[in-house]
């Protein structure tokens, strides 16, 4: 119960930062649209061509068929990596008015904007990074047809190799914003500043805004449950009530993502300023921010 207790406290800390700059949430809005619209300029062809070109396979056009999934390859990788990096560079303005916004300051969206713009390529450096540690990720774990044993063990590697990762990349964002550093670099710093702060005996990486998960998340997967269970398998007059369900549904997991990631990324500002000497800024104090990383002697906040 402490522990469930002092990770909400942490979590409203956040939130009512944020509320009373309620230009901070934009960011974090144009982030996921931002993302999406440049996405899907190249998924959505690229999911084309990889049906085509299975098709053709199937077929007696091996060529043009090998040549489609090829260029679908291309699309996928190419919009995921413009997507993402869309989406990072909203978040990099995020973080420089919530260094605003920490420190007393007036939010200058102008400043953040170009301060943004000017890290665009290490913004896409950054991106495809995690774009390949996240295919890593996913190769180690494989498609469950290993054998349950088998499995298992990958399943928990893939586990670790996540969780390693989430810890050592904890501060790259701000990093990257803050000190001007290039991708690589950034890293680099991240896991010297965690490892400097918080030691060797690390277990797990910040966690703050899963009390949304619970709040709008958990309530609206339910309902979009409820709504496509009563529209497709109801039918009828009902349709309309299990589309209604359903949108509202998706309007909670959006508002509760959108809540979660705004409050990691302005307490991940406040985490990196204190972890490089600066002290505890805004409403939070130092043993919150010293109990933010899972260590051996102290549980990680959930929040």
């Amino acid at each position: 119960m402490k522990q469930w207790g002092n990770s909400r406290e942490l979590t409203r800390k956040s939130y009512d930062l944020v509320k009373e700059n309620p230009g901070v949430t934009r960011w974090t809005v144009r982030a996921a649209i931002h993302g999406a619209l440049f996405g899907a300029l190249g998924v959505l062809p690229g999911l084309v061509l990889f049906v085509l070109g299975g098709d053709l396979l199937e077929g007696d056009s091996d060529t043009l068929g090998i040549v489609l999934l090829a260029l679908a390859v291309v699309l996928l990788v190419g919009g995921g990596l413009a997507g993402l990096t869309a989406a990072n560079l909203q978040m990099a303005g995020l973080v420089h008015v919530a260094d605003d916004v920490l420190h007393g300051r007036e939010p200058d969206e102008e400043a953040a904007r170009a301060a943004a713009h000017s890290h665009l390529r290490t913004l896409a450096a950054w991106s495809a990074i995690s774009m390949a540690v996240s295919g890593l990720v996913s190769m180690i774990q494989g498609d469950g047809n290993s054998g349950f044993l088998v499995s298992i063990v990958r399943s928990l590697l893939a586990g670790l190799v996540a969780t390693v990762w989430a810890v050592v990349t904890t501060l790259v964002m701000p990093v990257m914003v803050l000190e001007r550093a290039g991708a690589v670099a950034a890293i680099k710093r991240s896991a010297s500043i965690v490892r400097g702060t918080w030691g060797e005996a690390l277990l797990g990486g910040v966690r703050i805004g899963a009390h949304f998960g619970l709040m709008f998340i958990l309530p609206g997967v339910l309902l979009l449950a409820a709504g496509v269970a009563i529209a497709v398998g109801i039918g009828g007059a009902t349709v309309i009530a299990g589309v209604v369900l359903a949108m509202v549904g998706i309007a909670l997991m959006v508002v509760g993502a959108v809540r979660a990631a705004t409050c990691r990324n302005v307490f991940g500002v406040a985490l990196y300023r204190w972890a490089t000497g600066e002290g505890a800024l805004g409403p939070f104090n130092e043993d919150e921010l010293r109990a933010a990383v899972q260590t051996k002697n102290q549980p990680v906040l959930t929040a």
